[in-house]
């Protein structure tokens, strides 16, 4: 996104928050919090009991096509951790699908 926005310059016109929002994910402090976050999930998961190592390898998130989305990752991640990217996935999808078609929340009690 910071290359596009360098390409891109002043030949489109964005909200001043966009730029705030790709400095965010662009900036190394965000960087340091993704590396501290994937740190401590990786010592949570070597110190998981059996239990929690099934519960990890999907039981919960019992995706269909674990193997075909695993082979597509080209094995760059655990398999047990297959259907817990491809929910993350969808709702990554979900987010930006409810900004597209501007959905509303339900209405709640109303008559």
């Amino acid at each position: 996104m910071l290359e596009l926005r360098k390409e891109l310059g002043d030949s489109v016109s964005r909200p001043k928050q966009f730029d705030a929002w790709i400095d965010m994910y662009g900036g190394e402090d965000f960087a340091k919090e993704v590396r501290d976050y994937i740190r401590m999930t990786e010592n949570a998961a070597k110190e998981a009991s059996a239990e929690e190592v099934e519960r990890m390898r999907g039981k919960i998130f019992n995706f269909k096509y674990n193997d075909v989305f695993y082979s597509i990752l080209n094995y760059s991640i655990p398999r047990f951790f297959a259907g817990h990217f491809m929910m993350s996935v969808m709702l990554e999808h979900m987010f930006w699908d409810q900004a597209q078609n501007l959905m509303s929340w339900p209405k709640i009690g109303a008559k």
